[in-house]
């Protein structure tokens, strides 16, 4: 085989390889050392609270405007589905605040090639997002808050294998799961503490299997990614 043939072949495996590592879909799962919380844990409120929603998406401390819009979307359609909180505009009894602050990875996809020297998609590896979230409700009564609330979503990139014992889901959903994790989080530790009233009522229990529509878009994708 002359070396021009020979270059031509290498070429060849070596579009393929590449090809294969990008082409395949990208899987993600939440942080195994946070706690994880389900519908079930929060009691649905007969009468949900009418509050206006205002969010602030953050990237490293910073106030990041491009992801405010994903985020209000995400979360209106969380607190909605939890039945304590139903965000409004007008006859409101109050306001929820949130503010999600993103950490980035610190170990870039370019960082990681140039130390090794090896193209991505033979490494493999994992890109986490570290997600800090602050709720607060005010009404009449108060203001009730919960802060540090965090979680962490990892992104499975190259030819890195998720084991089967994890759950994990499209790459495209991550946001919505994070955040969801974080909201819940919040409302069940207001609901423990007794912060929230009239949970005395009747209680509904959620049921788990409740398929979220946030799940099936994407519009937080571009401020997701972007904070990488």
């Amino acid at each position: 085989m002359n070396i021009s043939r020979r270059i031509i072949v290498i070429g060849s495996v070596i579009a393929s390889f590449a090809l294969a590592g990008c082409t395949s879909p990208k899987k993600s799962f939440l942080g195994a050392s946070f706690p994880k919380v389900t519908y079930r844990d929060i009691a649905e409120r007969k009468v949900p609270l009418r509050l206006t929603l205002s969010v602030e998406f953050q990237r490293n401390g910073k106030h990041f405007p491009k992801g405010d819009i994903p985020l209000k979307d995400y979360t209106n359609a969380i607190l909605r589905d939890t039945r304590v909180v139903v965000p409004v505009i007008d006859r409101a009894e109050g306001e929820v605040r949130v503010v999600l602050n993103n950490i980035a990875d610190s170990g870039t996809v370019a960082s990681e090639a140039a130390r090794t020297g090896y193209p991505l998609w033979v490494i493999g590896k994992t890109i986490t997002d570290a997600y800090e979230l602050s709720m607060f409700i005010t009404t009449s009564e108060g203001t009730i808050s919960r802060t540090g609330i965090k979680q962490a979503v990892h992104t499975a990139i190259g030819n890195m294998s998720i084991p089967e014992n994890v759950p994990s889901f499209p790459q495209d959903q991550a946001f919505g799961k994070v955040l969801e994790q974080m909201i819940l989080q919040a409302l069940m530790e207001m609901q423990q503490s007794g912060e929230l009233t009239g949970l005395s009522l009747p209680v509904i229990v959620l049921s788990e299997e409740t398929t979220h529509r946030y799940w099936f878009s994407d519009p937080a994708e571009h401020a997701f990614g972007a904070a990488r």
